[in-house]
């Protein structure tokens, strides 16, 4: 797949648009859960124009990221800034405590700065009350408050309502309110908020995103994406709704959408965290676009060199993309580097890239890979419960005639609970009916009864789902008839429902019928001696032997029967 490293641009977004996105405000970093930049971005705010507002910012940065003690070192700078009748910076110490439920403290602290402000500043009654929601912070879809155990939704109204008393236009506010209703269990009345929110003025690709996480909370994952969607139609450099997009199509498993959000998230984000450029990579190859996958790790080798899951990745896109080479000396890296994370998936892609490894003229050396490739597969299959890695394993001794082992994986397959497709059907009777011809110490042939049995029994449900395929049937009546003598298998008649199947699948077909040209000739032979022998119907004894000298009229055994005084059973 000829990929080109740059990110992809998809439709809807103009490049001018793209190449001018200017960079995140605090406020859209931390809804994007990016603390750092954040409060690098705040921080410095807070030292180049120290004030009221700005040291509460850099402590309200660090509360967002669940770092009250910190924060309350910005907090307490600020402290001597307050107005008197808005102790903001105040109300933010005190709600460090708040957050860390030390109620001993943020009790009395919470009281004296609502007593200083005379229980009537929008601003003060905002903060408690938003505090009271534990800061809900949405992320891959969920909504979750940085700091549940200090969350009451019944007060949290209160203090809200009594905001929004003093300041019927502030937007935040009703935001806050929407988070405190869905905290409430009132999802209606929480979306009525966040509504609220846009009319007074709110950035409305913040508010459709609060409301797509909504939905998607309550499993409404059409209007989610609709929301995520009107978010982006408002400001289409919002990257938060990029990113829940990208989370929600992961979630649902259409990786290639999740792909293409992923891809416009970070371009529109210029987020370089370590993380995300994995999960983007992570969700190119789940989108089976694996050149893609190997391309990003490669063009951000520097940012994720020390994380070895790289490894991981690159190893299984190489050995989707038939590099077996490079899938084996990267998944062996990652086996080396982090043992504590192996899973089985990481021995199945490192045997399937054993097995694809070609070596023209060396048949050793393919036979030491291939057997390293089983290996591997075989660490694999017991863990696997989603893939049939055992069929591949008996695939491989199939063709390698070594049955036992092609009937002993396929008997694993069984027992771990997989259902056998027509071709491990097929495999099983073959393999089985190959080892129902058994020779003693003296080299006497013995039959095995119960083998050619479980040949016919897989053969049966093979023929059952594939009907019109002719091996199966001459393999089911040769089962049948090898398991006896020749008299024997003649008189019971077990094989001759499917000799007479498989004369009729094949005989007058003249590609089919130089095929299986033996075959045929001992299924004539055989239905002569049954009507000879069984039914004593010479003029069907006559008829098929007519039949079949008419196909075959130079085969010396058809022509021996047809003489005057020949015995049929004589096979």
């Amino acid at each position: 797949m000829n990929t080109q490293l740059k990110l992809l641009v998809l439709s809807g977004l103009a490049g001018t648009a793209l190449a001018q996105t200017p960079s995140p405000d605090a406020n859209t970093l931390m809804n994007l859960g990016r603390f750092d930049e954040a409060k690098t971005l705040l921080i410095r705010n807070a030292q180049q124009n120290p004030s009221v507002q700005m040291n509460f910012d850099a402590g309200y940065g660090y509360l967002r990221a669940g770092q009250p003690d910190s924060a309350r070192i910005w907090f307490e700078k600020g402290i001597p800034m307050d107005e008197k009748r808005v102790p903001l910076n105040q109300t933010g110490a005190a709600i460090t405590y708040l957050v860390k439920n030390d109620m001993t403290n943020a009790d009395p602290k919470l009281a004296e700065v609502v007593d200083k402000s005379k229980g009537k500043n929008a601003e003060i009654l905002f903060r408690i009350g938003e505090a009271y929601t534990g800061y809900l912070t949405p992320g891959n879809g969920s909504i979750k408050p940085i700091y549940p155990k200090v969350v009451n939704a019944a007060k949290a109204i209160d203090y809200l309502n009594r905001a929004t008393d003093r300041d019927k236009k502030n937007s935040a506010i009703q935001l806050a309110l929407g988070d405190a209703y869905y905290l409430n269990k009132d999802a209606g009345t929480a979306v009525s908020r966040y509504e609220s929110a846009i009319e007074l003025g709110m950035n409305p690709s913040r508010v459709y995103q609060r409301i797509g996480d909504i939905y998607w909370q309550g499993r409404n994952l059409n209007l989610a994406v609709e929301n995520y969607k009107k978010a982006i139609e408002a400001n289409q450099t919002y990257a938060p709704a990029y990113n829940q997009l990208a989370e929600l199509y992961f979630l649902v498993n259409r990786y290639k959408e999740a792909a293409s959000y992923i891809d416009q998230y970070v371009n529109v984000s210029k987020d370089k965290r370590q993380e995300t450029l994995l999960r983007q990579a992570q969700f190119h190859f789940l989108a089976k676009d694996y050149q893609r996958a190997v391309n990003l790790i490669d063009s951000n080798r520097t940012i994720l060199a020390q994380n070895p899951i790289v490894y991981r990745i690159e190893g299984w896109s190489y050995s989707s993309l038939k590099q077996p080479q490079k899938a084996i000396q990267n998944i062996t890296m990652f086996l080396e580097k982090a043992p504590e994370k192996i899973m089985p998936d990481d021995y199945r892609y490192l045997g399937n890239a054993y097995l694809g490894i070609e070596n023209p003229g060396s048949d050793s050396l393919k036979a030491i890979n291939d057997s390293l490739g089983i290996l591997n597969l075989a660490k694999a299959a017991p863990f696997d419960t989603t893939e049939n890695l055992y069929s591949d394993i008996a695939k491989y001794y199939y063709r390698a005639k070594k049955h036992p082992e092609a009937v002993a994986a396929l008997d694993s397959a069984a027992k771990h609970g997989f259902k056998a497709d027509v071709q491990d059907l097929f495999r099983y009777g073959m393999s089985n009916y190959t080892l129902g011809f058994q020779r003693d110490s003296l080299g006497k042939l013995i039959r095995d009864t119960t083998r050619f049995a479980m040949a016919d029994s897989a053969l049966a449900l093979a023929q059952k789902a594939s009907p019109d395929y002719a091996p199966t049937v001459l393999y089911r009546a040769k089962a049948n008839y090898y398991a006896y003598t020749p008299e024997e298998a003649v008189l019971n008649g077990k094989a001759k429902p499917y000799f007479e199947q498989f004369i009729n699948m094949t005989a007058d077909k003249e590609e089919e019928r130089n095929r299986y040209k033996k075959d045929l000739v001992l299924a004539f032979k055989y239905l002569i001696s049954y009507n000879e022998l069984v039914t004593k119907d010479e003029n069907a004894r006559n008829e098929w032997l007519k039949k079949g000298l008419s196909f075959f009229p130079e085969n010396k055994d058809l022509a021996r029967i047809s003489a005057p005084g020949t015995e049929a059973t004589d096979q």
